[in-house]
């Protein structure tokens, strides 16, 4: 197994060299730039993620956690979209259970873009069937939801996802019917500051956020078996 240990951050560098790749759209330019792209900018994603692994782990063993399956391709799948560009300009890594064994789990990222990185908690995709369930589980256990949300908040993390114009049914507090009308949810943090970027700051930084995000995850963990013993 490749060791992809020494995360030293990302340099300037990477994003504009990506930024680049997605403006030429260009088989010729990617091949003649593949290995610097693969070194500023796939190789530290993938670092960060080895060092992120022994936490995730402990949080939850059944992780999938092979850096190469993490993070994303510079090639894009265009079959299915309408945006025909043959490369991304971003560039992200996500710690999850194995989607094809647990296709409704939660999942944390992180994302750098051209104008902002973020990070956070959520589910890769939603079902009706799955959000039911998240209700189900907040009407079950109100304080611990409340709980848990309160730490997110004070982290930093923001809730973010549509909601039903009217409220569901249910017995559950006021206060916590903001949350349980979401059609989904993410938990997501914002970052601006790319110079934290530039060293092992952001490992540290994402370490914190993750923690606070843990019971959270534990949460919509509980969610995601629900659905699936229902089903």
């Amino acid at each position: 197994m490749e060791d992809w240990e020494g995360f030293e951050g990302f340099t300037p560098q990477a994003l504009m060299l990506l930024a680049e790749n997605r403006f030429q759209n260009s088989k010729i330019f990617y091949e003649d730039h593949k290995q610097e792209i693969n070194m500023l900018a796939i190789r530290p994603m993938r670092q960060l993620s080895q060092a992120l692994a022994p936490q995730m782990e402990a949080l939850d063993p059944l992780m999938n956690l092979n850096p190469v399956r993490m993070v994303s391709r510079v090639r894009r799948d265009t079959r299915f979209t309408h945006d025909k560009s043959l490369y991304r300009a971003n560039v992200w890594t996500v710690f999850s259970r194995p989607k094809a064994s647990f296709p409704h789990a939660p999942c944390f990222w992180f994302e750098i873009t051209q104008q902002e990185y973020t990070y956070g908690l959520g589910y890769y995709y939603t079902t009706p069937a799955l959000m039911e369930a998240f209700r189900k589980e907040m009407a079950y256990r109100p304080q611990v939801f409340e709980r848990e949300a309160k730490k997110v908040l004070r982290a930093g993390f923001q809730f973010e996802g549509a909601r039903y114009r009217r409220d569901k049914e249910g017995e559950i507090p006021e206060a916590l019917k903001p949350y349980y009308n979401l059609k989904d949810i993410t938990l997501i943090r914002h970052g601006s500051d790319f110079s934290v970027l530039e060293s092992d700051s952001i490992l540290k930084e994402l370490r914190q956020g993750y923690r606070s995000l843990e019971g959270m995850y534990r949460f919509l963990l509980a969610a995601q078996t629900r659905v699936e013993q229902d089903a």
